[in-house]
């Protein structure tokens, strides 16, 4: 499988998300992932429909593309095989609070390997009273309780964020660390370093954009804020489905033309919503789209999607279709960028994932391979790192192996 980090090897010790989903991203990009989980395996393994054992669409849809060891890490045989393993590694990612032993703590693995990089996710940080706590995304979430109540309503009590984006921006923020990190070392001259990670700083880092747009924190209001506490948008009608309907600024003429190719000219002037819409630019970030949004369903449900975006996209815009969860894999253009991609996986069969997001291509990666089987790589690994066949015998017989 190369790619562009091919000849790097990460050990993913992390469980759930931001630390398997950055592993994932690395291995992705070609490298060789070993993620090596306690017998009873990830947590996420559990998580979300289960069609066979202990492989739940959860784990498959984070684990791709990763080789799978068990190890007991609460024996000495166990904690010694995984430091022979992190021994020929590159990169260690681990959550905060992931193990007891002292041996498998980040500053003593930087210790023994002193070239390692070792990325620790965490909710909080590694300061302060509330450091290195275990990355349970939805925790440091709700710590973004803002103006509104999260369903568009100033001043009422706020509800729980319906997501875990902590734990996916984590995920994404490690791998452009651990990145930094390789090129540091591996171009400067640096030696490896530990990075910490957290979830609460990935949100507030997400939301910094959004911050910096307020005119008035009290009414929540400000350039790109407005559909915060908008209603819902459900789009533009038009007769064959929902479109986002966007248009630029321009001039009063140029305005009239629009009026006037989708059919309203003769009576828009003469409504009495006539100046919100004159000023509104579609989709729903203006400060009054959902009040303008009847009159465009007047002229915009007359015409296709495909029509109003061909007239929208005369004047610098665009009508993109709004599309349920079967519909965006079918989708033209998802299907051009092969971001939905099927492959088949040991104990269920043919899998639906979605893809890696980029596309390298003079260092091209080979297609996606399946998550692991429980411990489905463990005597090949050890076998790398240097164990005979009858140390890892013994190793099983011990139950430092677990079941694999």
């Amino acid at each position: 499988m190369p790619g562009p980090l091919e000849g790097y090897r990460v050990v993913d010790l992390a469980d759930a998300i931001s630390g398997p989903y950055a592993a994932m991203e690395l291995a992705d990009a070609g490298a060789d992932v070993i993620k090596i989980e306690r017998p009873t395996g990830d947590r996420a393994r559990g998580w979300g429909s289960q069609a066979k054992g202990d492989l739940g669409a959860a784990f498959l849809a984070l684990n791709r593309a990763k080789r799978g060891v068990t190890l007991d890490l609460e024996s000495d045989a166990g904690v010694a095989a995984a430091d022979r393993i992190i021994a020929k590694a590159d990169v260690v990612i681990t959550d905060a609070q992931w193990s007891a032993r002292p041996e498998l703590q980040p500053d003593a693995l930087r210790a023994r390997h002193p070239s390692l990089v070792v990325c620790v996710v965490s909710l909080y940080g590694d300061r302060g009273p509330w450091a290195n706590r275990a990355p349970y995304g939805e925790i440091a979430a709700e710590m973004f309780a803002e103006n509104t109540n999260g369903l568009g309503v100033l001043g009422e009590a706020p509800v729980r964020i319906g997501t875990d984006m902590g734990s996916m921006f984590a995920g994404i923020n490690a791998v452009q660390a651990i990145l930094s990190a390789l090129y540091a070392r591996d171009l400067n001259g640096a030696p490896g370093q530990r990075i910490d990670v957290s979830l609460v700083g990935s949100l507030m880092a997400t939301r910094s954009q959004a911050w910096v747009a307020l005119t008035n924190p009290e009414e929540w209001g400000g350039f790109q804020i407005d559909t915060v506490i908008k209603p819902v948008d459900y789009g533009i009608d038009c007769s064959d489905g929902q479109v986002l309907f966007t248009i630029p600024g321009m001039s009063q003429e140029q305005r009239d033309k629009l009026y006037a190719d989708l059919g309203m000219l003769d009576w828009v002037k003469d409504d009495p919503l006539y100046e919100i819409v004159n000023d509104d630019r579609g989709g729903g970030n203006g400060t009054y789209a959902h009040i303008a949004r009847g009159v465009w369903n007047r002229a915009t449900s007359k015409f296709t999607r495909a029509e109003l975006n061909e007239i929208a996209e005369r004047y610098g815009g665009n009508a993109f279709p709004f599309n349920n969860y079967d519909q965006v894999p079918e989708y033209p253009q998802i299907k051009h960028l092969g971001l939905v991609q099927t492959m088949e996986q040991p104990g269920v069969g043919t899998v639906t994932q979605i893809g890696p997001p980029w596309k390298f291509h003079d260092t091209p990666v080979g297609p996606l391979r399946p998550a692991p089987l429980l411990g489905e790589h463990t005597v090949e690994v050890l076998t790398e790192v240097g164990y005979s066949a009858e140390e890892v015998a013994t190793m099983r017989r011990a139950g430092a192996l677990g079941a694999s």
